[in-house]
């Protein structure tokens, strides 16, 4: 398998999902990141950062895929696609009840 295959829905709900709604919802003013490390950084240099963050862990997610048996690259992908999940969701409620 390819590593962009392996990661079709890490993709689509951690990178794409959560980076979308987080950055809609930061800058509707109704929402606070949570993650103290991520909201000192969203304060020093903006909402922005996060995509070269995110851009940052897919080079992480890279390495995982080359270096880890199969058993483990599929525990991490298809748990980071579950947080993915959940944020996006997480987000998407505060959006829209916000």
């Amino acid at each position: 398998m390819s590593f962009v295959k392996d990661m079709w829905s890490v993709l689509l709900l951690y990178f794409i999902g959560d980076t979308l709604t987080t950055l809609y919802a930061l800058q509707t003013g109704n929402f606070y990141e949570g993650n103290p490390i991520l909201s000192n950084i969203f304060h020093t240099y903006g909402f922005t950062s996060l995509i070269p963050l995110k851009i940052g862990f897919l080079f992480v997610m890279y390495h995982v895929y080359n270096n880890a048996d199969r058993y483990y690259w599929n525990i991490t992908r298809y748990s980071v696609a579950c947080i993915g999940l959940i944020a996006t969701l997480s987000n998407t409620v505060t959006v829209v009840h916000g």
